[in-house]
């Protein structure tokens, strides 16, 4: 699954977690380049995290990447979590624990999208787990800080140290509006993102997009020629990673006939322009369509050269290796190759043809075919050999046609041998020539090995048996056999010293054990290229005993172990029957022409194309594939008359012809299956090596050799061995036969039949009989099954077919069948379980149960309970079965399986509930005890935590036990009136600590002037809710810290919070709020007592002034008392001082005045104040 499906709630949140000490803290999946092993190498790892104060060792405890295999890796021996530390595991599949280093028998593949880390402890009990997702290149997820509960990506990882650094998911993958493929015309291609606060960049030549590239405005992106599109999304938020890259190639006016691969990337064209950039290994993408330009598969990895002489060429070969380190895929995922089940491939070879190609190859003499027909042959002929399947397919890059090339599996590969052979990288020996010689794997010791092998065939002579048979012990001389028949019939001039590969498997649990070959470039061939390797002839009559005169070449040994190899009489043989058994086959003329040519077909519609890209001419190239075709044609022609000129031992070759008389199967040498439906069967073969003819089925009877010349040979025997002097025909006769087949029904039991003393135990199997001989049979039936009776189509059963020991002649082809029926199954049990009852069934005692038995149908079945004395009586209960009586003894007849159970009881007591109460709620937690089958009073008593309580007796049923202590609640004894009882059950009471109201009102006293304040929360515990009254019958408010305006009247107010925290424990607060009167005068400095009705009287403003406190004079100049007052509302802006003289009553003149005044406010405070006011007249 690509990572990009994931969502952010599923990467942040781990699958499980126990409340164990260790867990899961980081993870790489992704480690490209970034922390290497003990070995150098840049495995996945997985980091554990102890919070602990105390060091932990976890020797036996499991990590696992499959849910379902909780076990599938044990820590074998101490491994140490330091206090308050972590530790890492490598995910490398060694299989070893040495000292701090443990590697895992696992692999983690991360976009899989099914893989996970889970951990359990040395009992098996569950620690932690989480899903592996997918990260870009050295990335890894880990908990925001060590042992935190979120996971986060990190950029940089930091294994073995603590989690710093930690960022969000990354940002959403742009979404296309539409995939690419083929296209008729121009596509308008829009952009999008469901992220805010994002932007999108794009590129259209195939380049890795970045924050520099085109930006997308949101125009759509016209595309007129075939392109890769490629966009990345970017975050306003630092916190947030650049996304993953989508990718798709629009093939506009594009369509082919077979495969396509689209390659892209920054320095993809730099690789393939060649020198002087053949060194580069550059990142890139790869997408994989069909004939029908649908898309089958992408992903992205690296590229890097392929071919030596080939890398001149224009058109350049390279190997492309996916990487699930980028996160993005971690194979190529399709059936490419149809001669091979295999369906995922992480590494892949694309080749244009190599020293084959055209026009490039050897002035153009190429038939852009030869390397991947001879692999292909070598697969069709199901030679012993590793070969390099293919799938021919048109190469785009970066948007640009790049022509016909052949995608190629990897065989010098572990996922190669792994996936064929169970033989991972840990446990091969591959060695590889190619001018020099070098372990692929299983270094240091490969060579030593095969070194000490090919001294024991150089010192041991293979004439001796014994030497031989221990050579074949480590060695696949059938592989060897064709990897030299091969070589010498396609003329290889380029192999041995050069492109000769071999390997075996070192786990004995897989398989190829013995050395073996590996083809490799097979381009060099039918007289094509360069001779590298020096060899005598490549024209199509050359000596197929050519290879015996190369030496050591190459320096390992092949040729000397060949040519000792055909001094032992067995392999000599063997060698030359196989060439006679291929050549009549997948190696003979009209074979591989016919392969030749349906290999050409394909590729011969793309071929125009090819060439008007890169050069030369249609009818050049079909002049080359003749060249070829006639090369073929006559070197199979050759190769028996060469094997006769060059191998004094052989003769021939000799026509034998192989008859089949009656009804039977023969095979001749290694493959060759005559039969009565094949018969007669003509081929020819050498003489002076030994020919075996073997009888593989049938009632066979003789031979007869029909020849001129004399054959001793024994005809009874079902193996005969000729060793040609001339033509021959070879007769088999088979006796007249009738086969029989048995069959018990129903199927799937362990019944047998015992058929003329010898057991069946596996049907239907057929036997061949001679015609009308006496068969005996009798059945061995399953204990769980009786005897019905037999059954046949056409033979008589005698004397009947009820009878169990029966016999009949073999008179006819027949089926015969023993029918069976399965005895009833009663299982008998105690409810309840754990008593000292036991039950006497038909006079045997039992005492475990469940207890079963079969019965034979109608059997009676008598029961008869000895109950534990503390219980007695309940029931009996069937569920089929009808019981015959009422009461403890019983009987029924086994018609039917059942279940036979007898109830008993007893008395007791049972302790229940699940309580939960906050620590200050005004009720307390109930726990109730129930009494069954009790008789008053009960005493009881019980434990909370293990501490044992005081006992109870009481009446009450139930009883309930009010509590406000938490904990779980379990019975310790009970009895009745008369006896002790049984106890069970459990209880459990939580106390929840409950949060504590507090706040503060910000002012908690005003005044009327202003009487608005915030109330905030000071409340301690995890409160989810908040419920405020004001106290002045105004609307109740729900918010954390609210504000609140009181009237404007004096008063004081209680002020209430309930909250609540996420348990639903409540508390409440209360504090006053209070509004005071405000105090304020206001005094005028002057007045204009002219009867204008404007400021004509002197009058004062106030508030919050005690009124019978308040005096008021004012003098004129002359220190003259001309007003006063003590009456504070004789100065109300509705009456106020006229500015005359209070006694004479005359309008004072035009002056300033001086007051005084006095008077205390409502908090006491007392007022005194002088000052002028001025009479303006």
């Amino acid at each position: 699954m690509n990572k990009l499906m994931y969502t952010f709630l599923i990467i942040i949140i781990s699958l499980f977690t126990a409340n164990g000490q260790i867990v899961i803290n980081e993870y790489s999946a992704a480690n490209y380049n970034t922390s290497t092993d003990n070995y150098g190498e840049f495995e996945d790892w997985v980091e554990l995290y102890n919070p602990t104060a105390a060091a932990i060792d976890i020797n036996g405890w499991a990590l696992t990447d499959k849910p379902s295999n909780a076990t599938k890796w044990l820590f074998p021996s101490s491994f140490i979590l330091p206090a308050n530390g972590v530790a890492i595991i490598y995910c490398s599949g060694r299989n070893e624990l040495i000292g701090a280093n443990a590697h895992t028998n696992f692999k983690i593949t991360q976009t899989k999208g099914s893989e996970v880390f889970m951990l359990s402890d040395a009992s098996g009990v569950f620690q932690d787990s989480i899903r592996v997702l997918p990260n870009q290149k050295s990335h890894t997820r880990g908990r925001e800080a060590d042992g935190s509960a979120v996971w986060s990506v990190f950029t940089s990882g930091t294994p073995n140290a603590s989690n710093v650094g930690a960022l969000q998911e990354y940002t959403t993958t742009p979404i296309f509006s539409q995939t690419g493929g083929y296209n008729a015309g121009a596509v308008n291609l829009t952009l999008s993102s469901p992220d805010s606060n994002t932007t999108i960049y794009y590129t259209t030549n195939g380049d890795e997009p970045n924050n520099t590239s085109t930006q997308y405005t949101g125009i759509a992106i016209n595309i007129t020629t075939t392109s890769v599109v490629k966009a990345i999304s970017y975050s306003s938020n630092a916190n947030i990673p650049s996304s993953f890259i989508d990718f798709h190639t629009f093939f506009i006016n594009d369509i082919h006939t077979i495969p396509i691969l689209s390659v892209s990337g920054t320095q993809v064209d730099d690789l393939l322009s060649g020198f002087p950039f053949s060194n580069l290994e550059p990142e890139g993408t790869i997408e994989w369509f069909d004939e029908n330009g649908i898309l089958l598969d992408k992903g992205t990895g690296e590229y890097n050269k392929h071919g030596n002489d080939s890398w001149a060429y224009n058109q350049r070969g390279f190997d492309y290796v996916m990487r699930d380190q980028f996160g993005y895929n971690y194979a190529l995922q399709d059936k490419i190759f149809a001669t091979k089940s295999r369906d995922k491939f992480q590494k892949v070879i694309v080749k244009a043809a190599a020293n084959d190609n055209y026009p490039f190859s050897f002035g153009g003499s190429g038939a852009h075919i030869r390397d991947a027909y001879v692999h292909h042959l070598s697969q069709i002929a199901d030679l012993r050999l590793d070969e390099r399947s293919t799938s021919s397919c048109i190469l785009y890059r970066n948007g640009e046609y790049w022509g016909v090339y052949e995608m190629r599996e990897k065989v010098d590969d572990h996922d190669f041998t792994d996936y064929y052979y169970d033989q991972d990288k840990n446990n091969l020996q591959y060695l590889k020539t190619w001018g020099g010689t070098w372990t692929e794997y299983g270094a240091p010791q490969a060579q030593p090995d095969w070194n000490n092998f090919v001294n024991f065939v150089a010192t041991n002579p293979m004439v001796n048996q014994a030497n031989y048979n221990q050579a074949k012990s480590e060695y696949n001389t059938g592989s060897l056999i064709d990897y030299f028949l091969l070589n010498a019939y396609v003329v290889c001039q380029d192999w041995l010293n050069w492109n000769t590969a071999w390997w075996r498997g070192m786990d004995p649990n897989g398989e190829k054990k013995k050395w073996r070959y590996t083809l490799w470039d097979m381009d060099n061939t039918f007289d094509h290229g360069t001779n590298y390797t020096g060899i005598p002839s490549s024209d199509p009559n050359a000596s197929p005993c050519d290879p015996s005169t190369l030496g050591n070449t190459g320096g390992q040994g092949h040729v000397p172990i060949w040519n000792e190899m055909l001094t032992n009489q067995e392999f000599h043989d063997e060698y030359l029957n196989r060439w006679q058994d291929l050549a009549n086959g997948p190696l003979s003329c009209t074979f591989m022409v016919h392969l030749l040519d349906s290999m050409i077909a394909v590729i011969d519609p793309e071929m125009p194309r090819q060439i008007a890209t890169w050069g030369g001419t249609y009818a050049g190239w079909q002049s080359n594939v003749t060249t070829l075709r006639n090369f073929i044609l006559a070197r199979c022609d050759s190769m028996n008359s060469g094997f006769v000129n060059c191998d004094t031992a052989i003769t021939g070759p000799y026509d034998v012809t192989i008859e089949i008389v009656g009804i039977g199967e023969v095979e001749m040498s290694n493959g060759n299956i005559i039969n009565n439906l094949n018969t007669p069967w003509t081929d020819q073969r050498f003489g002076g090596i030994l020919l075996p003819f073997e009888v593989k089925s049938g009632s066979f009877d003789h031979w007869e050799v029909i020849s001129t010349n004399t054959y001793i040979y024994d005809p009874i025997v079902d193996t005969l061995v000729l060793d040609l002097k001339g033509d021959a025909i070879v007769r088999a006769y088979f006796i007249p036969t009738k086969n029989i087949t048995y069959n018990v029904i129903p199927v799937g039991t362990a019944t047998t039949i015992t058929v003329d003393g010898v057991l069946i135990n596996t049907f239907p199997t057929t036997i061949n009989y001679i015609l009308d001989d006496t068969v005996n049979i009798s059945p061995n039936i399953d204990p769980q099954y009786g005897f019905n009776t037999w059954g046949s189509d056409s033979v008589l059963l005698m004397p009947i077919a009820s009878n169990m020991t029966d016999s009949f002649y073999a008179s006819n082809n027949d089926n015969v069948t023993l029918y069976i029926y399965k005895k009833p199954t009663i299982i008998y049990d105690v409810e309840p379980p754990g008593t000292t009852t036991s039950i006497n069934i038909n006079g045997n005692i039992v005492s475990v149960f469940p207890y079963s038995e079969t019965v034979f149908i109608d059997d009676l079945n008598t029961i008869d309970p000895n109950i534990d004395p503390q219980f007695v009586f309940n029931s009996w209960e069937t569920d089929s079965n009808t019981l015959l009586n009422v009461g403890a003894l019983n009987s029924f007849y086994g018609e039917f399986n059942d279940s036979v159970i007898l109830h008993i009881y007893k008395m007791s007591a049972f302790i229940d509930g699940n309580d939960t109460v906050c620590d200050n709620a005004k009720i307390s937690a109930q726990v109730k005890v129930y009494f069954n089958s009790a008789i008053a009073p009960f005493t009881f008593s019980y434990s909370i935590n293990g501490s044992i309580q005081p006992s109870i007796t009481t009446s009450n049923n139930p009883y309930v036990i009010n509590t406000n202590e938490g904990g779980n609640y379990i019975l310790t004894d009970f009895s009745d009136a008369n006896a002790d009882g049984a106890i069970n059950g459990s209880a459990m009471v939580t106390i929840l600590e409950s949060p504590i109201a507090n706040f503060d009102p910000q002012p908690d006293s005003m005044t009327i002037i202003y009487t608005t304040t915030q109330l905030v929360d000071k409340s301690e515990g995890n409160v989810i809710s908040w419920q405020w009254d004001f106290g002045d019958n105004s609307l109740q408010d729900f918010t954390e810290n609210p504000y609140h305006t009181f009237k404007d009247t004096i008063g004081i107010y209680q002020v209430s919070l309930i909250i609540q925290d996420n348990n639903g424990c409540v508390d409440t607060a209360y504090k006053q709020v209070q509004i005071t009167d405000d105090f304020w005068m206001y005094i005028p400095n002057s007045f204009t007592p002219d009867l204008d009705g404007i400021n004509d009287r002197f009058c004062i403003s106030y508030n919050g002034v005690r009124e019978g406190t308040f005096t008021f004079n004012v003098y004129s100049r002359f220190s003259e008392l001309v007003y006063s007052t003590n009456n504070i509302h004789d100065l109300d802006c509705g009456n106020g001082w006229d500015g005359k003289h209070q006694i004479s009553g005359k309008d004072l003149p035009f002056g300033t005045y001086t007051y005084q005044i006095y008077y205390q406010d409502f908090d006491g405070w007392k007022h005194q104040e002088t000052s002028a006011v001025i009479i303006i007249r």
